[in-house]
């Protein structure tokens, strides 16, 4: 499930002017591991105009320099959009993968212990702490695992992202836990001559048609979709047609690009009819998350004690649950990072430093976010 760089990705690279782009490779230290990650920052980013975030993960065996040739950062110069891609763990057996629960005839699932749900909740918040980020405008896609890595988070965790999109990749078989909690915008593409992630008969997750049915049902759409056929002007044996799903409320869109004859790879203009990171970025920017201020939050669970409350100098952190490897992070009342950590089940948080006033702490897994408040004296 590793990416084909087609030919006009390779004349984006040519034609890029190296002078003003604005890549810089990171790491952050998550579950007990340096993780990386590729950050495009277009020349045309200003603080005072808070930016969307785009996070692109890779296929299986890829890595994130790679699959940052895209072409998302030439969208990103001209529609405001910190990109972000970040880099999969090395799996002992399968490559660089996502525990995105898609695994081969259901036998063996890839990096299954690591956390990549809390790692791309951390990258945002790593991002909005760096970046003047539009919070209501962060979106996820992925190719191939990297696919099925977002339909894991549109499932399992979606509070923060206003809408996804899936690439030649469904929704594992080793996901047992639908959760979504909410109607999320998606947009999913795929070809029928796909041989990795078969159009049907998938040997690692569920089929196309499954797929949308199942995002149908959950965003209570219309049944019969909104068809529209893309001129077949190119000679490539590709047709491609978009369905979309709606129930009137563009905040439940579900959109199908079924790509009939395409192989595992990523379509582009001038060698077929659509460019598929294009059309991408015009679902997405047709999205906000209505509900995205940290002041919007609501606690989640229950689970978290905090105490004391006021405090003048610390902030202990209690659970029952077990919260070994989640992710916390403070924010001020404007909405503005300013501390994370990974916790175990207790933590002790110095807050000594911070200025007097309201903050709000979220602790997050791969099973929740909890989000708690305090006031420092």
């Amino acid at each position: 499930m590793k990416k084909n760089i087609c030919f006009f990705a390779l004349l984006f690279g040519m034609f890029c002017n190296n002078a003003s782009a604005i890549w810089t490779n990171k790491t952050i230290v998550f579950g007990g591991l340096t993780r990386s990650y590729r950050v495009y920052q277009s020349p045309n980013y200003n603080s005072s105009n808070p930016a969307s975030l785009l996070i692109a993960l890779h296929g299986l065996g890829d890595n994130m320099t790679n699959f940052s040739t895209i072409g998302f950062n030439f969208i990103a110069d001209t529609a405001n959009i910190i990109c972000v891609f970040p880099q999969a763990v090395a799996d002992p057996y399968a490559g660089t993968a996502w525990n995105s629960g898609a695994g081969y005839m259901g036998y063996y699932y890839p990096n299954s212990g690591i956390n990549d749900i809390g790692f791309i909740n951390a990258l945002i918040d790593t991002a909005i702490g760096t970046y003047s980020i539009n919070q209501s405008k962060i979106y996820l896609c992925g190719f191939s695992m990297g696919g099925f890595m977002t339909e894991r988070m549109a499932l399992q965790s979606n509070t923060r992202i206003a809408a996804f999109g899936s690439m030649s990749g469904t929704i594992g078989s080793g996901i047992t836990t639908y959760n979504p909690g909410r109607h999320v915008p998606i947009a999913h593409f795929h070809g029928t001559a796909d041989s990795t992630v078969f159009y049907t008969g998938n040997s690692y997750g569920i089929d196309p048609d499954s797929l949308i049915n199942y995002w149908v049902s959950n965003n209570g759409c219309n049944n019969v979709p909104n068809i529209f056929s893309y001129p077949n002007i190119v000679n490539d044996n590709i047709t491609v047609e978009r369905f979309e799903y709606s129930n009137g409320d563009e905040q439940s869109d579900v959109w199908f690009y079924k790509m009939t004859g395409a192989s595992h790879t990523l379509l582009y203009q001038p060698n077929n009819d659509i460019t598929e990171i294009i059309e991408l970025w015009y679902f997405f920017n047709r999205h906000t998350l209505a509900s995205s201020n940290v002041n919007d939050f609501t606690e989640l669970i229950e689970t978290t004690q905090l105490f004391p409350n006021p405090t003048n100098d610390k902030i202990t952190l209690y659970t029952n649950d077990n919260i070994l490897n989640s992710f916390v992070t403070i924010f001020d009342a404007n909405g503005k990072l300013v501390f994370q950590k990974q916790i175990e089940n207790k933590s002790f948080i110095d807050v000594s430093n911070l200025e007097n006033g309201v903050y709000f702490v979220k602790i997050s897994n791969n099973k929740s976010i909890e989000v708690k408040k305090f006031v420092k004296n």
